[in-house]
């Protein structure tokens, strides 16, 4: 075999680090990690760690509904409201280390378990204070169905099926 030399350009560009997960669906909290910024299409990963495995959310910052989701995920990480309006310059090397809340709903998965094309997950992203109560009424509602169930309490409302 011949010896094979190429030259790369490794300029800018930082080693791959490991793939990522899909989450269950469901309220999670999870770690920022780091950023990663693509000036060719103007996209933000932030990269998350949740309960030992690794994901990220993508941010389109050339689209208003892009900067939206972006707002939602900076105050789940505890960014004052005042810090939005116009144009600013954000560290967001300071989020790393936060903590943000959200709501995840998986991408479809093939049965290797890898997404399907054209599938994406979807994160919520709330603040603390939502995730809690979020979090509270979900459990006060677990703890209320076999009592619900057991009482019949359902069949009070069959009316509504009728509209």
């Amino acid at each position: 075999m011949e010896n094979l030399n190429i030259t790369v350009d490794f300029t800018g560009v930082t080693p791959a680090t490991g793939g990522i997960d899909v989450l269950p669906a469901g309220t999670h909290s999870g770690k920022i990690l780091e950023f990663a910024h693509f000036d060719d299409s103007n996209r933000l990963y932030a990269y998350m760690l949740t309960s030992g495995m690794r994901h990220r959310e993508s941010f389109n910052l050339s689209s208003p509904a892009g900067v939206s989701f972006l707002m939602a995920f900076m105050q789940s990480a505890g960014a004052p409201g005042s810090m939005f309006g116009g144009k600013k310059k954000v560290p967001f090397h300071k989020f790393t280390g936060r903590e943000v809340y959200f709501n995840y709903t998986p991408p479809t998965v093939d049965e290797n378990g890898r997404p399907v094309s054209g599938s994406y997950p979807k994160y919520t992203f709330y603040s603390k204070d939502r995730y809690d109560m979020i979090n509270n009424v979900s459990s006060a509602v677990e703890e209320d169905k076999p009592e619900a169930v057991e009482n019949g309490s359902s069949e009070d409302y069959d009316f509504l099926l009728d509209d």
